[in-house]
């Protein structure tokens, strides 16, 4: 069933099984029918990944074998190749593996960075997206941000989905920013964030800590506190994950 892109046993991070070192294993089981792109990306990502590890699955039936064992993995991911939100097979695929996986989050791979394709997807049930443009370091921080419970979309999506959304251009991106906050009636409407919010928010979809955006961003981290604890209030958020999973699944 696991091919030899695949490494040996695994631990579900919510039994408390850890390796021998600090952090517990992250395991990820990769469900790709091509054996190439199968094999190539699970042994890339179980050589460069600390802390993460990676199993294969060529069939729904060898997912499904694995996922119905003990100690079943803590994220998976599914190779839709070039597959867009318009093909008929889209969400019945979808709704399959979601099925299958009964509450193991899954991140979708995809050759498209179709913003459509990448929403459709999160508002289905998926809790993360990755397209081939991105390189291993982000994926390996997107399979660790879905185990840790967070959504995942990468940067240059989530930029082209506030465009679509506010009709703001693109190089007025900076100046100004609509996002969802709930109402009386539980029904999100837009409010504003500034400049520096947007780019603060847009280090949290990616699943940085606090000392990473003071540095990428030249600013103190009690100075990101602030900004990430203002962004909560305005989008009537109660954590990170919180607030990145509001701006995702906005209905327009």
């Amino acid at each position: 069933m696991n091919d030899p892109g695949s490494f040996g046993s695994y631990y579900r991070m919510s039994g408390g099984a850890r390796p021998l070192g600090e952090d517990p294993v992250v395991t990820a089981i990769l469900h790709d029918e091509t054996p190439l792109t199968r094999e190539s990306l699970s042994t890339s990502l179980n050589l460069c990944g600390r802390g993460v590890r990676v199993l294969t699955a060529a069939s729904v039936a060898d997912l499904e074998s694995v996922v119905r064992q003990d100690g079943a993995p803590d994220v998976a991911l599914a190779n839709f190749s070039g597959r867009l939100a318009s093909d008929p097979e889209f969400r019945p695929r979808l709704a399959e593996l979601l099925d299958v996986l009964d509450g193991i989050p899954l991140i979708m791979l995809s050759d498209s960075d179709e913003t459509v394709t990448a929403l459709e997807a999160i508002r289905q049930g998926a809790q993360g997206y990755i397209s081939t443009t991105v390189g291993l370091t982000m994926a390996l921080e997107a399979i660790r941000m879905v185990a840790a419970g967070g959504i995942f979309v990468p940067a240059p999506i989530l930029h082209r989905l506030i465009i679509e959304q506010t009709g703001v251009p693109d190089p007025a991106l900076h100046a100004a920013f609509s996002v969802p906050a709930p109402e009386v009636n539980g029904k999100p409407h837009l409010t504003q964030l500034t400049p520096r919010q947007i780019a603060v928010l847009e280090c949290l979809q990616e699943g940085k800590p606090n000392k990473v955006i003071a540095h990428e961003l030249g600013m103190r981290e009690s100075t990101v506190k602030v900004h990430v604890r203002n962004i909560l209030r305005r989008l009537g958020a109660t954590n990170r994950t919180e607030a990145v999973c509001r701006v995702m699944r906005e209905d327009n």
